[in-house]
C-alpha cells in the first residue's frame, strides 16, 4: 500500500474483536476493499452489503465507528467511482436511516440521553440477572443482553461523533462534478 491508498492501516483495526449485525466484523475490510475496486459478486454492491452489516435497521454497530476514516479517505480519492456511495454510508452510520428524521431533523441529544439512561440502569439490571443465579445459562444469557444493549448505545454515540469529524475534509466535495456526490455531500453536512 501506498501513502496515498484510501485504506492504509485498514489491517491494523482489530475487526475481529468487533462486532456487527451479524457476527464479528473480521469480513468488514473485504467490503471495503471491494468497494475500494468497484466490484462485487452478486445481487447487492459491497456497500450495500456492509451498509447492512454496519448499519442494521438503523441500529449502529461497534465497527461501524472503525470504517468512518476510510470510507471519508474513499469519499476524497478522485480516482474511485461512486464516491457518493461512501458518503451516502457516512450518513447512515452517523445517524442511521435518514429518511426515519424526515422533516423534523436527527437530534443527537436523544441517542446520548438514551445512552446514560441505559448506563442508569445497571442496578436494575444486576438485580434480574441475580434473580436468575440459579440457573447458569438463563444468568448469561441475561448479562450477555444486559452488554449488548450498552455496546448498542455507546455505537450510536460514537458513530455520530466519529462522522461529525468528517464534514470539514468533505466540503470540498460540494465543487464535484457529480450531482449525486453533491447531493449526498450536502445531506451529510446538514
Amino acid at each position: 500500500m501506498t501513502d496515498d491508498d484510501p485504506l492504509t492501516g485498514l489491517d491494523d483495526v482489530p475487526w475481529a474483536q468487533l462486532q456487527h449485525s451479524y457476527s464479528m466484523a473480521d469480513d468488514v475490510p473485504g467490503h471495503l476493499r471491494a468497494m475500494q475496486a468497484g466490484v462485487w459478486e452478486g445481487r447487492y454492491p459491497p456497500s450495500a452489503q456492509l451498509a447492512n452489516r454496519i448499519v442494521h435497521q438503523s441500529t449502529r454497530s461497534q465497527a461501524a465507528v472503525y470504517t468512518v476514516p476510510f470510507l471519508v479517505r474513499m469519499a476524497l480519492d478522485p480516482r474511485l467511482v461512486n464516491r457518493h456511495r461512501f458518503v451516502g454510508l457516512l450518513v447512515a452510520i452517523a445517524i442511521g436511516l435518514d429518511n426515519n428524521y424526515l422533516p423534523n431533523g436527527y437530534d443527537p441529544r436523544q441517542d446520548r440521553a438514551s445512552l446514560t439512561d441505559i448506563r442508569g440502569e445497571a442496578d436494575d439490571w444486576a438485580q434480574w440477572i441475580d434473580e436468575a443465579a440459579d440457573d447458569e445459562q438463563q444468568r448469561k444469557q441475561r448479562e450477555g443482553s444486559c452488554a449488548q444493549v450498552l455496546i448498542d448505545a455507546e455505537a450510536v454515540v460514537c458513530s455520530y461523533d466519529a462522522v461529525r469529524e468528517a464534514p470539514p475534509a468533505l466540503a470540498v466535495l460540494l465543487t464535484s462534478d457529480s450531482p449525486e456526490l453533491r447531493a449526498k455531500t450536502t445531506n451529510l453536512l446538514a
